[in-house]
């Protein structure tokens, strides 16, 4: 039998199927870098759908995207070294996704039925929406939002490896203005996939999720930013519940204070002693990373990277995960 580590508490709920999947305190992270100049794309130029729709490609950066790489065959999951990805729209008029050193290019036909996403069996991957109802609404380029959230895979041509990710890409806020803002207060989402390290043999039977209500302040006069992902939700794997039902989690993350360097920051992730006490500890050097998008910091998104050993069973678990929000 393989090593089932979060599965025996995902068969008595998601409360405690999180309580298996914690790890210890916060701390110290490494920085995370932020697009170079050649790969930003400003937010004077449009709106992200806008530049995407006139041939601009949008990178997201380090600081803006998160993801694992995944052995099927060795049933290992691990937080990728590299996570960055670059996004364009093809002559097609669908995109086009460079990850991991492979660059695919969808056609109009790889739209999904659901019109939420293309998906490639060809080329073995798939990119879907995010931040909109459907793929053509996100791409849309009269949306205003200066930021967009795409989710990913990409399978290797053998070797049952592959990549998983979420990415958060846009036009960026100019570093150069942001010391001169007023502080301020950003609301969105957050969602976490949870994989565990060994174990790992499908997306639909291993994978486990949460989300949450996300809350930012950025003090751009003294150069900080901080928040939490409050009211969590939790679900198991789709094996597990293939009404994909959402149920509370306890507690809730703090994204601890950190210093903004250029446009975007990396700080460290704490669970709270309500979330410890009822489902587990996050790992030190799990971390939260993000950009600033949109003229005058209208949006902030990023990426979440999250590792532990299960509080109950002593097995590893790796999260990724973004977060999105707007002033």
């Amino acid at each position: 039998m393989r090593n089932r580590g979060c599965y025996v508490a995902m068969l008595l709920g998601t409360s405690a199927l999180l309580s298996a999947c914690g790890g210890s305190g916060g701390g110290m992270v490494a920085s995370r870098a932020g697009n170079a100049p050649a790969d930003q794309v400003l937010a004077s130029e449009g709106s992200s759908a806008e530049v995407l729709a006139e041939g601009a490609t949008l990178t997201a950066s380090q600081r803006t995207s998160s993801g694992i790489t995944r052995d099927f065959e060795a049933e290992t999951a691990r937080l990728s070294p590299d996570t960055t990805a670059k996004v364009s729209r093809n002559e097609s008029g669908a995109l086009t996704l460079v990850a991991g050193g492979s660059t695919i290019v969808f056609a109009p036909g790889d739209l999904s039925e659901d019109g939420y996403g293309y998906e490639s069996e060809d080329q073995e991957a798939g990119i879907w929406a995010w931040s909109a109802d459907s793929m053509a609404e996100q791409l849309d380029p009269t949306r205003p939002d200066a930021s967009m959230v795409f989710d990913y895979y990409v399978n290797a041509a053998e070797g049952g490896t592959g990549r998983q990710g979420f990415l958060v890409v846009g036009t960026e806020t100019d570093a150069a203005t942001l010391s001169a803002l007023p502080t301020a207060t950003y609301t969105g989402r957050s969602r976490i996939r949870v994989a565990p390290t060994t174990g790992f043999n499908s997306f639909s039977e291993d994978v486990s999720e949460a989300r949450g209500d996300l809350e930012m302040t950025a003090n751009f006069g003294a150069g900080t930013v901080s928040g939490a992902i409050n009211r969590l939700e939790g679900r198991p794997p789709q094996a597990e519940d293939p009404t994909r039902t959402w149920s509370a989690v306890p507690g809730s993350l703090t994204l601890e204070r950190t210093a903004i360097s250029g446009n975007g920051f990396t700080g460290a992730v704490r669970a709270d002693s309500g979330f410890t006490s009822a489902i587990g500890t996050v790992a030190a050097g799990s971390s939260y990373s993000g950009t600033f998008f949109g003229v005058g910091a209208g949006e902030v998104g990023g990426g979440l990277s999250l590792q532990g050993t299960a509080a109950e069973t002593g097995q590893g678990y790796v999260g990724w995960g973004f977060f999105s929000g707007q002033r």
